[in-house]
């Protein structure tokens, strides 16, 4: 009589990446892991997959910046792919990643019910990315109150530092992905004082104009560089602000032309309104330096201002000053046939490659390891080095926030000026590719007033 017993499939152990790189004799060996780790594993049998929420303006003024986020993320989901980092290991079950679109259509209303459906409704377990600081400000209620994690957001104002300091227990699940705009906004005074000290920049009085978003991003950027201003000698007039999806700036430039202004500085998270911003700035021939901050935020923005963005100065963006920032660059370049928005495609891509490894390193769901676990790790990523401070300090105004540094020792940005579409580095000098240029309409003015120029 035979046995059936023996022949019953047994139901298959759960064993974790580790193990089986081991039992494989592939533990250590990296160039061998790339190549076979993702079909040994897909060999153990996968677990469902694991669903993570994209946020992203998939629509709206920011669709394009939305698209951006999208290519990031995606190249991230390959590349991880590539070097065995998916599937991951949760709970002793291997699980493939699912990316959910999380569409914030630039709207806070729009992005509490589109997080609110994809976590109760779609099984969300965990959110990554994400656009503007009024959106922001809104999701860190709504994913406390459905316990989720949300890393990497790029909402950047102080109003969201300010907020988890009132209550860091409750927002101890989201980690703030750009610093505060003291933090970033604060740098622009220094090259700005040093430029007109080396006489490199003449301008014709002290007096500056500032114009933002209508939004939390907005007011805040627009507090912090008018105290950097202060600092270095401006006297700028408060800030002005419009909205995100405003098309026509000509009765403002012109109240900019009649006080005089040797600077204006603009910043806005609509795609639309920065190009349209420094084309009608051209237009209407105002004698001052322009600041345009969030102009490379648009993969497309030369193509969107033409020579009007020449000589435009901004800190806004990563450059590709190391080599693997220039190969990510080529690669992006092969991929998707355009040059990449480093801050919407290259900082998403960091910030998923950043999740990924924090859920290996974690290898749970659990809400306090995995946020401890954030809190301990350092990534190194293509443009930044991302660490998350556990207090508020001296880089950071809250904990939870992107600490800021120089160059890959935190979240860092150089200042660029903008030329025939290419952005070369004017600041720090240690990375200069060339000297800061005074636009020629400044010169000519600077010729007609004479001894009354300051220098």
């Amino acid at each position: 009589m035979t046995d059936n017993t023996n022949n019953k499939r047994q139901p298959e152990p759960t064993i974790s990446r580790r193990q089986i790189l081991r039992t494989t004799g592939l533990l250590g060996i990296s160039g061998t892991l790339s190549a076979l780790a993702p079909g040994i594993l897909r060999a153990q049998g996968l677990g469902s997959p694991l669903k993570i929420g994209a946020c992203g303006p998939f629509t709206g003024p920011a669709e394009h910046t939305g698209n951006a986020i999208k290519q990031g993320i995606l190249m991230a989901l390959e590349d991880a792919r590539k070097t065995g980092e998916i599937p991951i290991a949760i709970d002793g079950n291997l699980r493939d990643i699912e990316i959910v679109w999380v569409d914030s259509e630039s709207n806070p209303t729009a992005a509490i019910r589109a997080a609110s459906h994809a976590i109760t409704h779609k099984g969300v377990k965990l959110m990554i990315g994400g656009w503007h600081s009024s959106v922001a400000l809104a999701l860190m209620d709504t994913e406390a109150n459905l316990n989720t994690i949300h890393i990497g957001h790029l909402g950047a104002s102080q109003y969201i530092a300010n907020k988890i300091n009132l209550n860091p227990e409750r927002y101890r699940g989201w980690f703030k992905g750009w610093p505060s705009p003291p933090k970033l906004a604060g740098l622009y005074g220094q090259p700005l004082r040093y430029f007109i000290e080396q006489g490199l920049w003449r301008p014709a009085n002290y007096r500056a104009a500032i114009l933002v978003e209508n939004s939390a991003y907005g007011h805040g950027w627009g507090e912090a560089l008018s105290a950097s201003l202060k600092e270095v000698g401006f006297d700028p007039y408060p800030y002005e602000v419009t909205d995100l999806d405003e098309t026509e700036f000509t009765p403002m430039l012109k109240k900019f032309k009649q006080r005089k202004v040797s600077l204006v500085a603009m910043t806005s998270s609509g795609d639309v309104a920065v190009s349209n911003f420094v084309r009608q700035f051209q237009q209407q021939g105002i004698t001052a330096l322009l600041l345009g901050h969030g102009i490379r935020w648009l993969h497309n923005w030369h193509k969107m201002t033409g020579d009007a963005s020449d000589f435009v100065v901004a800190m806004d963006s990563a450059m590709p000053i190391a080599l693997w920032q220039q190969w990510w660059v080529r690669r992006f370049q092969a991929r998707y046939n355009q040059e990449p928005s480093i801050q919407a495609a290259g900082l998403h891509y960091d910030y998923t490659r950043m999740a990924i490894r924090a859920l290996n390193t974690a290898s749970t769901l659990d809400f306090d390891t995995l946020t401890a676990t954030l809190h301990q790790i350092s990534h190194k990523g293509i443009w930044n080095l991302y660490r998350f401070s556990t207090a508020p300090g001296p880089h950071a105004l809250s904990a939870n926030e992107v600490m800021t540094g120089r160059f890959m020792k935190g979240f860092y940005h150089p200042m660029v000026q903008l030329f025939g579409g290419e952005a070369k580095i004017i600041w720090p000098l240690k990375y200069a590719e060339q000297r800061f240029r005074q636009p020629p309409w400044l010169t000519d003015k600077n010729k007609q007033l004479g001894s009354g120029i300051i220098g």
